[in-house]
């Protein structure tokens, strides 16, 4: 028996060595890391939607997206809950979802489903703007981060536009990118217009997006006239996505309002007497109530336009307090990272998680994002680059992102958007790739 036992022993170490080996190549090939990293991303966030069962609560923004939704698959168009047109929320996202509920029927589930693929896609659109930046091991760890990140995972759960945005946003940037040397560089342009365009239907933050990209055209050495040429026509395909909706505005609300008339309220959010640089306890419900007396599109389109005139009038006659404000929003921009799992419970109102439980997923939110910001700072010296192009275009849009809350209000869910940003910056600081895939363009 001993000299049998031996004998195995000694057989074995071979063959496992050989399994191992095997294994071990096969996760050193960059695509076999990258599907572990997306497989990983989606089953995360399936698991997320299937525990949690959610549904939207009355009358909040996830409750309007879902709603707005409904309405469209049945026919209603784009409407209130009262019945009226609207355009107080950006249609994007629900056109989006109402699409879904056309094909597969109206069930909250496909919106979430929706939200499981963008999510994923957005590892994807990571990795290659972090290959194409810097290289294999920078874009694998930025995919991996965000891949990971707790709250990007928990809003994949509810309704809200912030996945897809962020998708969509990211894709743009990635294509604008690769028309550098590509061979039908004006349909690419004008594509990449087109999801530039869409995504400002989902959210208006995008409609200025594109110039965040002349800082790095002009550190890659492209002269104004092609910048000027190749802003021109991702313009024109911006104007062909975002037009056809301005000109329902002005059908169905007798006004040319370009997206949303949330805009001027949120405006007036950031720029009033009591303004703290948050959204405050009611939100803009003394802008938005003044006039009970109005037909609800009549009123929504003059609080539009009462709340950037009143919020304009405010900054310039108070100077101190606009000096003061910016500081407050970015705060509240990028104070704690708990919106995610917050927004899954209704903000209280629909609560799903066990006591002991919620405290966890706050704290393990927190202190990833948390020590996320940490690894940035601290690697500050190895990311900040105005000579390196691909840092300085994570640079400009994460500077473009947090300027655009501070004209606004700061809220911490807004930041979602650009933490895939972030997890680049941080990759390029700790994990440096041995050489750069960035096409120079003549």
């Amino acid at each position: 028996m001993f000299r049998y036992s031996c004998s195995m022993e000694q057989g074995a170490p071979p063959a496992l060595a050989s399994l191992s080996d095997r294994l071990l190549n096969a996760l050193r090939h960059p695509t076999v890391q990258l599907a572990l990293v997306l497989a990983s991303a989606f089953l995360l966030r399936l698991v997320w939607v299937l525990a949690t069962r959610w549904e939207p609560q009355f009358d909040d923004d996830a409750y309007r997206y879902e709603f707005t939704a409904r309405a469209l698959a049945n026919g209603a168009g784009y409407v209130h809950i009262d019945g009226y047109p609207t355009a107080f929320w950006p249609p994007g996202y629900s056109l989006l979802i109402a699409t879904l509920y056309v094909a597969f029927g109206e069930h909250v589930f496909a919106a979430q489903m929706l939200n499981v693929v963008l999510g994923t896609a957005t590892v994807g659109l990571v990795y290659l703007l972090g290959r194409r930046l810097a290289g294999h091991a920078t874009a694998m760890a930025a995919a991996g981060l965000v891949a990971f990140w707790p709250s990007l995972i928990f809003f994949t759960g509810v309704t809200l536009s912030e996945t897809a945005f962020t998708f969509l946003a990211l894709l743009g940037v990635y294509l604008i990118m690769s028309e550098a040397g590509a061979k039908h560089r004006v349909p690419l342009l004008v594509l990449t217009g087109l999801v530039f365009g869409f995504a400002a239907l989902v959210r208006g933050q995008a409609l200025l997006l594109p110039l965040v990209l002349v800082p790095y055209w002009l550190c890659l050495g492209v002269r104004w006239p092609r910048i000027a040429g190749t802003l021109g026509i991702i313009a024109i395909g911006m104007a062909a996505m975002v037009l056809p909706w301005t000109v329902r505005n002005v059908i169905e609300l007798d006004s040319a309002v370009l997206i949303s008339t949330n805009a001027g309220v949120d405006f007036w959010i950031g720029h009033h007497e009591h303004a703290g640089g948050d959204f405050g306890s009611t939100g803009g419900d003394a802008l938005v109530f003044r006039y009970p007396e109005l037909d609800p599109v009549e009123r929504e389109v003059r609080v539009n336009e009462e709340g950037f005139r009143e919020g304009i009038r405010y900054a310039v006659t108070h100077p101190a307090a606009e000096l003061i404000l910016p500081a407050k929003k970015f705060f509240w921009l990028y104070y704690n990272d708990e919106e995610g799992l917050k927004w899954n419970e209704g903000h209280s109102a629909q609560r799903f998680l066990p006591g002991a439980v919620r405290p966890v997923l706050y704290a393990i939110s927190n202190v990833y994002y948390f020590t996320v910001l940490a690894l940035l700072a601290v690697g500050f010296q190895r990311w900040f680059s105005l000579r390196e192009p691909g840092h300085l275009l994570l640079i400009s849009l994460a500077a473009y992102w947090t300027l655009v809350h501070l004209v606004f209000f700061g809220d911490a869910r807004f930041h979602a958007p650009i933490m895939p940003v972030v997890a680049l910056l941080v990759a390029l600081a700790w994990f440096p790739s041995a050489r750069s895939e960035t096409i120079a363009v003549d």
